[in-house]
Order: structure tokens, then sequence, then C-alpha cells
């Protein structure tokens, strides 16, 4: 197979990175779930977007902290002097005898501690984007984990389907020869064709849900579009059943009042419309600008030094529609933060019921079931072979062993679903 130089280098990067381990075949690379999250973790391109939110929430502290420039003012220069003029010394060289020349320096000096409120919403804003990433995250792993348990699926769906086909060809070239030699009816030997063609079309409809899982876990592992590697899921983790037996609802609304990550940052964003309407507030004491001047030549004294300071006088705008505007803009947030708490923990609620009932037909079908019908599967082949039971009862049970495996792989996939939508739900309080 010829190896493509685009693809051998994200293989020797990704082995570099996280140690994925390669099969012979180029074009197939078999990961763990561990495995392909650090790769999803250094590489995803929304979770890379989001942690410049922080970083930018942090330049905005820097910003807030800095103290307004001063402003220096130069004026009332003479270019040029009159007969009236009176003589004031050389400023350089032989220039500025007659000149005349005032220089003012200016403050603005914040009030009502206006810039240690503007620090502290834009400290809020750091704890904002720092949760609001966390929440992207946690979305974007149960997204990538649900892709990985849907990979699973697709391929040992496949796996079972094309054992299955490849039994039903070899009965099939057996029975082609008998048909031949007239032992055995042309029905019976189209019957097994037509079983044959409706497994072909399952293969498909498994590679093309795989080929939809492999391309999504590809964009969120920040692989490139063209690449054309075959991702092979092996090794999940169990799932700990014992610790969710002994959960109830009220852990799960305790859990998620206290670890949801979305609700944690509708709460900031409530604290942060609570600090700006602070600020606005505090915008209602003007400001104080102090000044300093020097005039040469434009007063009674000579050299003259003068100091002044400056207020606004709040008699008109005393910034009535902004601290309205946040009034309301805080009122709102507590509005949706209320509203989101109530579906947040009804829906972790309901996600730890829906599991509940998963792990309870999981239990239903017990650990050996699979291992029975395999073997049961055996049998039915092996009579059939010898014309010990009929075309009929042979179908008849492969078509119940497949649908038997269908279910069992569906409770699996389920089972990771719901639990890493659970996860989502509590934080980190479920391993």
């Amino acid at each position: 197979m010829k190896k493509r130089s685009g693809y051998l280098v994200i293989i020797a990067l990704c082995c570099i990175t996280v140690g994925i381990r390669a099969q012979p075949i180029a074009d197939t690379l078999v990961v763990t779930p561990p495995e392909a999250e650090v790769v999803f973790l250094q590489r995803n391109l929304r979770l890379l977007a989001a942690k410049l939110d922080i970083e930018v929430a942090k330049a905005e502290v820097i910003q807030s902290k800095l103290w307004p420039n001063p402003t220096v003012s130069i004026g009332e220069v003479n270019l040029w002097s009159n007969q009236g003029a009176e003589a004031l010394g050389r400023l350089f060289g032989n220039w500025g005898n007659h000149a005349q020349v005032a220089v003012d320096v200016e403050q603005l000096i914040q009030t009502a501690g206006k810039r240690k409120k503007l620090v502290a919403i834009e400290e809020t804003g750091i704890a904002l984007a720092e949760r609001s990433f966390e929440d992207l995250l946690r979305s974007l792993q149960v997204e990538f984990r649900t892709q990985l348990a849907e990979l699973n699926r697709t391929q040992q769906g496949m796996a079972a389907y094309r054992q299955a086909l490849e039994r039903l060809q070899q009965l099939l070239t057996g029975y082609q020869r008998q048909v031949a030699q007239g032992n055995i009816s042309r029905s019976e030997y189209m019957r097994l064709r037509a079983s044959e063609l409706e497994l072909m079309k399952t293969i498909d409809d498994y590679r093309r849900q795989n080929g939809e899982a492999q391309q999504a876990l590809k964009v969120l592992m920040g692989l490139p579009s063209a690449d054309d590697r075959v991702l092979i899921a092996t090794g999940f983790r169990e799932i700990p059943f014992d610790t969710l037996e002994a959960l109830n609802a009220a852990t799960i609304q305790e859990w998620t009042y206290a670890y949801n990550t979305e609700l944690a940052a509708l709460r900031l964003g409530v604290t942060r419309a609570d600090q700006q309407l602070r600020f606005e507030r505090a915008q209602r004491v003007p400001d104080v600008k102090l000044s300093a001047g020097y005039d040469r030549g434009g007063n009674i004294m000579r050299d003259f030094v003068g100091l002044g300071i400056a207020v606004d006088l709040p008699l008109f705008h005393r910034n009535q529609g902004a601290i309205k505007a946040a009034q309301l803009a805080l009122e709102q947030s507590r509005l949706l933060a209320t509203n989101a708490e109530n579906q947040v923990v009804g829906e972790a609620v309901r996600a730890w019921k829906d599991l509940q009932a998963t792990v309870a037909r999981r239990n239903l079908v017990g650990p050996q079931y699979e291992a029975d019908m395999e073997a049961l599967l055996e049998g039915y082949h092996r009579n059939f072979a010898q014309r010990h039971i009929s075309l009929l009862e042979y179908l008849d049970f492969l078509d119940a062993y497949l649908q038997t495996k269908d279910n069992l792989l569906d409770i699996e996939k389920t089972l990771r679903e719901q639990y890493e939508t659970l996860r989502y739900h509590v934080g980190s309080q479920l391993p």
C-alpha cells in the first residue's frame, strides 16, 4: 500500500504525543479511549479557541488596573513679538527673550472606587471564562465519548454480521453444488441468497454509521478532514455500577447544584451583573481632575505656577439610563439562573433514572447470555449443515441471534452515553 507523506506526519505526531499504537496496516490506527482523549484535549480546535477567552479575560484585568494617562498641554506660545513686548530672557540660544509659554499638566482621579469596582468586574470575567471553558470541555467530552461508543458499536456490529455472512456463504457454496446435482430445491438456495443480501445490506448500514463516527472523532481530535486512516477503539474502562447503585435522587440534585459547570457560569453571570450595577451607580459621583500649570510672561508674575481642580456638576447627567439598564440586566441574570437550575437539576435526575433503567435491562440479560447465544449459533450452523434442522429453523435462529447482538450492542452504547450525560451534570463526583 502506498504511504502518503501527509498522514505519515500525522501518525508520527500522534504517536509522539500520546503513544498511540499503530497496526502494521498503514491506514489503520488502534487507539484506546484514554489515548484518543489525550489527543482530543491537546488538539481540539474549539477547546484551543476557548482557552484564549481566558487569556483575553486576564488581559482585561491588566487593562482595568491601569491609571488614566496624564494630559500635558503647551499653549500661549508666540512665535513673534511686538514693540510692547517685555524682555523675559532667552530660553534656547538667542531665542525666547520675548517668548511667552504656558504648560499645563492634568490628571484624572476616579472617585467612588470606580477603578476598584471595574477590576472586580474583570476578575469575575476570568472566573466566568474558566467556568465557560470547563462547561465546553465537559460537553465536548460527552460528545467525544459518545462517538467512541458509537464507533465501538458499529465495529462490533460489523464483525458479528460479517461472521454470520461468512458462515452463510460457506453454506451457499455447498448448496450450490447440491442444487446443481438436484439434491436440494432451488427455492431453498434462493432463500439463503436472500438472507445473504440482507446481511450485506446491514453490513453496509453499519459501515456508513461507522464512517460518520470516524469523521466526527477526527474532527474532535483535530485531525485533518482528508485523513483516511481508520480508527479502531478498544479497551473501554468499566462503568462503576457499584457507585451508581448507591446514588439517590437527593444526591444527584445536591451534586448538580454544587458542581454543574453551566450553573456555576450562570451564577458568576449574576455576580458580574451585580458588580456592573455597583459600577454604574458609582458613575453618578463625578471624577476629579487635578491640574498644575506654569505660565511664563502671561500673568502678573513672570514665572507663574498654579494649581487647579475641576469637577463635573451632576445636574443633568447622573447615569440614570445606564443604572436602570444594569438593574434590569441583574434581574434578567437572576431569572435565567433560577430557570436553568430548575431545568438542569431536572435533566440530571432524569438522566440518572434513564441510566438506572438501562442498567436494570443489562442485569436482566446477564453476562452469560451472549456466550450462550454464540454457542447455540455454532450448534445451529453445524446441525443445519448436516441437515438435522430445517432451513426455516436455521434462519429464524440466525435472525434472533443477530437481533440479540444488536440489542446487546445498543445497551452497551446507551449505558456509556447515559453515564457520560450524568457525569456532565454532576461534574467530577463520578469517575
